[in-house]
């Protein structure tokens, strides 16, 4: 398919996996929980996250410093477990945090909402049974009513990739097709808003996704932007950047159908945790 060039860094995506998960490093946990399928973080996750953020915020200070003076919106994505949702707060913590102290003038207001499409791979190996569509509401109202997440507004104009948990059980050919479409998906709005921008005369948009998700979820995406097949390691909290080089010139294939993705990317931090040694 032929592809279309677009200014490098003009939609950058962060890839991350949550932090710390209870249920890994307390083996009881489950035994009480109501929702044993959808633990929280660890003391050490949150503090993994806020790390996280911290480098994106460095990373960012110094895309500015190349880029000029650009606009930037930021937009986290989060997958509905908790565990990522409390990731995502913690992100966003980081960069704020980072952002006092080095006294940059990034801008700092994150807007976030909920994408199924990245939830976790809804197998038989971590499932005994059905996680309940349910979880998507529940997320979205801890968030809108600032349960959670209450340093970040929730994106109202957001339309979710897919509205539904995927079907149980999923298999790892479905998985990473949904991870593919997703990206897909989500990266040709945040084109598609830079193009309005710009006929509005709005010159200098630049758009940047935080998607944070899982294990199986961060592999996904790693082969959808460096197209390299085989097992990537995937630490709790760790990084990748990648950023878009160009685009198809045809409409996208049907969500889902393919896990060839359509664009093509550049990345240069594939699940980086050097930042977090001693967590």
């Amino acid at each position: 398919m032929e592809k279309i060039p677009l200014p490098v860094g003009c939609v950058t995506c962060y890839f991350v996996r949550h932090g710390e998960r209870i249920d890994h490093i307390d083996e009881t946990w489950a035994q009480s929980a109501q929702a044993p399928y959808d633990p929280p973080l660890t003391n050490d996750g949150h503090l993994q996250a806020q790390r996280t953020g911290a480098l994106i915020h460095t990373l960012e200070h110094q895309a500015q410093v190349t880029g000029g003076s650009q606009r930037t919106e930021y937009l986290v994505l989060t997958s509905p477990f908790l565990r990522c949702v409390q990731t995502s707060e913690e992100l966003c913590r980081g960069f704020q945090r980072q952002h006092t102290q080095m006294h940059s003038n990034l801008n700092t207001e994150w807007r976030m909402a909920v994408e199924p499409g990245l939830c976790e791979v809804m197998s038989e190996n971590y499932f005994a049974e059905p996680v309940p569509d349910s979880l998507i509401d529940q997320r979205i109202s801890d968030i809108t009513s600032n349960t959670v997440c209450s340093n970040m507004a929730y994106d109202t104009t957001y339309t979710q990739v897919k509205q539904e948990l995927p079907t149980y059980p999923e298999n790892f050919q479905d998985m990473m097709a949904r991870f593919v479409a997703t990206l897909d998906y989500t990266t040709s709005r945040q084109i598609d808003e830079i193009s309005l921008a710009q006929a509005g005369a709005e010159a200098g948009v630049r758009k940047v996704v935080v998607m944070v998700t899982h294990g199986a979820g961060v592999g996904s995406l790693l082969w959808a932007t460096t197209r390299q097949p085989g097992a990537h390691t995937v630490p709790y909290c760790c990084l990748t950047r990648a950023q878009i080089v160009a685009r198809p010139s045809q409409p996208l294939a049907q969500f889902g159908t393919t896990r060839m993705p359509a664009h093509q990317w550049t990345v240069d931090y594939r699940a980086y945790a050097e930042h977090l040694p001693n967590l």
